[in-house]
């Protein structure tokens, strides 16, 4: 047989669509890469009046590293006056923990105006990379003897369908707020802790909710109540597929074994 012979022409076509199959193959394979933030538990004020906690990761599309910091108000659910801080470094070639460092340098006054030490139970922490994980439900118990199981908390979220003008481009599968609810094991029915009346800006348009994080903490003084944080993760559309931020919620619930 003859050895097949081509011309420069024809290995020149060849080639550009051997780099063309390259980018498509390359498209199809980020194409659900997103842009999941990570995120790191900051601490509370002695009081448990303050909380704060840190998203971080690189963006989507621009490969700008980013770092944010959220102080809030736990007894108000609102972020206290400077917060949250945001870093985004313009440079795909810097690394993240330059951001990270940025936004932790920016917080630092407010660290120190609340005295934000690290504290409290992680009761549940349920990650994306965990397959098959439950994300709208969690059921946790306030502390790790057994005993403590008759207490358990069961906390589930659920999208909200909420009409909003600056997302109706996205149709209403970006237009969702939500509602967080805890049941009491052994009781009937359920409290709800939040519902949505409006989508915040800061938000941007959510598609779904999932319960990332619980987070327990008593102060020393508090004998009625304990502080029950729920980290919700907030997944809106991306340039390469979905992108995942955390929206933390306070709730003061009563506690019959408080100072456990």
């Amino acid at each position: 047989m003859k050895p097949l012979l081509l011309t420069a022409k024809k290995r020149l076509v060849l080639h550009v669509l051997s780099l063309i199959l390259i980018g498509v193959s390359a498209l199809f394979s980020t194409a659900k890469a997103g842009d999941i933030a990570a995120r790191s538990i900051i601490g509370f004020s002695p009081d448990g009046t303050y909380f704060a906690f840190e998203e971080y990761g690189v963006q989507d599309g621009s490969g700008f590293p980013y770092a944010n910091i959220y102080v809030s108000n736990t007894r108000e659910n609102s972020w206290v006056k400077g917060s949250p801080i945001r870093v985004l470094i313009q440079d795909e070639q810097t690394g993240l923990a330059s951001a990270r460092e940025q936004a932790a340098t920016q917080a630092a006054p407010l660290m120190n105006k609340y005295k934000i030490q690290p504290g409290g139970q992680l009761l549940a922490h349920n990650p994306v990379t965990e397959l098959n994980r439950p994300t709208d439900e969690v059921t946790v118990a306030p502390g790790n003897a057994s005993f403590l199981q008759k207490h358990a908390l069961t906390f589930t979220v659920k999208r909200l369908p909420l009409e909003t003008k600056r997302c109706k481009d996205y149709g209403s599968e970006a237009q969702n707020g939500y509602v967080l609810a805890a049941q009491r094991y052994g009781s009937e029915g359920e409290k709800i802790l939040h519902k949505d009346k409006r989508i915040p800006t800061s938000r941007g348009c959510p598609k779904r909710y999932a319960i990332s994080d619980v987070i327990r903490f008593v102060p020393p003084s508090e004998t009625k109540k304990a502080l029950y944080i729920v980290l919700l993760q907030v997944f809106s559309y991306g340039f390469e597929g979905d992108d995942g931020r955390y929206l933390a919620t306070s709730h003061w619930l009563p506690s019959y074994i408080a100072t456990y």
